[in-house]
């Protein structure tokens, strides 16, 4: 069910004669690149949608349905017909090296694997802005997909014996250390890969599903775990695979876990299967352990590129919005969209997750604001109270949202924050949480033009305590989006991505770079 209803006025019969015009069959690509002007209110064309997102923040106010909208064209951030791209220079992907397999064991570590090409840069700051008056609304451009079934059944999988593949090589120049206020390359990613699932456990940034590079959306199964404190520029050893091939599953890790919730398989769910409601879970030493086959146990609905953190103090993980494949939930809305097209709805939904007794805990605890995908997820603090931020985003293929909500644990009630100095989606997705502080990094921000411009190497800090961001840090060397990052011992590091080439046939130009950064105290 749409929250958005069609706005006055506007010619349903035309808007669908053009988008099939444009062709509902055109060639699928992941994330939306989404470009603007860095900490300023400023927007361009396409900001004339409003969703309620861009309002002057109103702290404990309860939930509101999604406003209606002036009608626009959209582009959808998977399924972009281009006519005139422009050719932009690529960061050269890294190489995958070779690797050799070896039984797990944790005496030994094997050397650093990647390849090294570039020394990171830093460009010059930019000044803080604390936006608090309305601004303008977004928009967007979107190129309708097939529309796909919704079976909530996952496919159960044998786990694989928990296995290590050592990469082997050196790279071809030694990783500096993680220099304090400075962005500097760590050891690469085995192979190339972007849109994976993420989580830090036990000193290591997991990766685990995603994309390989093709015009297609390539799911994978491949798990590797990096270890920034051994070697030159820390190790990355290859762990059991993921039960599925899937993209966009949101990964979570508590106590001696990781959890993954959702993704979506090969080319879905635009021109392939819907995503998938399937639970799963990793320890070391075990591999991967599919819940949902093995326990019954699933989301409430079946999403990908959804948002989690843990929180220690009830345990409880907290999952919220997403793309959905339940069109019909009363959670769920196309944004507007002219018609049921498969990958256009978001859900709206917070729900909980206990992961001692692994179970679903509240399916519908609370409901932002406004429904979205991609959204950066973190736990910060606020005057004594904990709020679970929901950070920017996609609204659906509609495009982008600077909408900054958080949910107040202890009152149960969403409220919103001041907004984000752009609309987008930040690279850095899962929990980027250094001294009580979100670093937000990479990304796409919307520029209304299908060009890798739409990429920026954003770096803000968002300071919960003021309810201001930051947009004067150093930015790091790599564009990119749909990267994979965790906080390893207070630095940042941030894995893999892609960079979409409008210009050859949406091809998804995965990356293998492995940038970190540490704050100063």
């Amino acid at each position: 069910m749409s929250e958005d209803p069609h706005p006055p006025g506007s010619d349903t019969t035309s808007r669908r004669a053009l988008l099939h015009a444009l062709g509902v069959g055109a060639s699928i690509a992941t994330t939306g690149c989404l470009s603007g002007v860095i900490g300023g209110r400023t927007g361009s064309a396409q900001d004339t949608a409003t969703d309620s997102d861009t309002d002057a923040p109103a702290r404990r106010t309860e939930p509101a349905a999604e406003d209606s909208r002036t009608e626009r064209t959209t582009t959808h951030e998977q399924s972009i017909v281009t006519t005139a791209a422009t050719t932009q220079p690529a960061d050269a992907a890294a190489t995958a090296t070779s690797t050799q397999t070896a039984t797990e064991t944790p005496a030994a570590r094997p050397p650093p694997a990647g390849t090294v090409t570039e020394a990171p840069t830093t460009t010059p700051a930019r000044t803080e802005t604390t936006p608090r008056t309305p601004p303008p609304t977004e928009t967007a451009t979107t190129t309708p997909t097939e529309t796909a079934t919704e079976p909530r059944t996952a496919t159960p999988a044998a786990t694989p014996t928990e296995t290590t593949t050592v990469p082997t090589g050196t790279p071809t120049t030694a990783p500096a250390e993680p220099a304090v206020g400075e962005w500097t390359e760590r050891t690469h990613l085995p192979v190339v890969g972007s849109d994976a699932g993420g989580a830090v456990l036990d000193g290591e940034l997991y990766f685990f599903g995603g994309i390989e590079t093709g015009t297609g959306l390539a799911a994978t199964r491949r798990t590797f775990a990096y270890d920034p404190s051994v070697g030159a520029g820390g190790t990355w050893d290859r762990r059991s695979d993921f039960p599925r091939a899937l993209w966009g599953p949101c990964g979570v890790a508590a106590n001696d876990a990781i959890y993954s919730f959702g993704g979506a398989p090969t080319d879905g769910p635009y021109s392939g299967p819907p995503p998938t409601d399937a639970i799963f879970r990793y320890r070391p030493g075990e591999g991967w352990t599919d819940l949902t086959a093995t326990r019954g146990v699933r989301c409430p609905y079946p999403n990908w590129v959804m948002g989690g953190v843990y929180n220690l103090a009830d345990g409880l993980i907290y999952c919220v919005g997403g793309g959905t494949g339940d069109h019909d939930a009363p959670t769920a809305t196309d944004h507007g969209f002219d018609g049921p097209a498969a990958g256009t709805f978001d859900e709206r939904r917070l729900w909980t997750f206990d992961p001692a007794s692994e179970s679903v805990v509240d399916p519908d605890l609370a409901r932002m604001p406004v429904a979205k995908r991609w959204p950066t997820v973190a736990l910060l603090p606020d005057a004594g109270d904990w709020y679970v931020h929901v950070i920017g985003g996609l609204l659906g293929t509609t495009g982008p949202t600077d909408s900054n909500v958080r949910y107040d644990i202890a009152a149960g009630e969403f409220e919103r924050a001041t907004p984000m100095p752009e609309a987008g989606t930040y690279a850095t997705h899962g929990d980027p949480v250094i001294g009580n502080q979100a670093y937000l990094t990479h990304g796409m921000f919307w520029q209304g033009r299908p060009t890798v411009e739409r990429y920026e190497t954003a770096a803000h800090r968002y300071d919960p305590v003021n309810d201001a961001f930051a947009t004067d840090l150093p930015e790091p060397t790599h564009l990119r989006g749909g990267a994979t990052s965790g906080v390893v011992d207070g630095t940042l590091y941030v894995v893999g991505g892609h960079i979409k080439r409008f210009d050859r046939n949406g091809l998804h130009d995965c990356v293998a770079y492995n940038e970190a950064y540490t704050p100063p105290k």
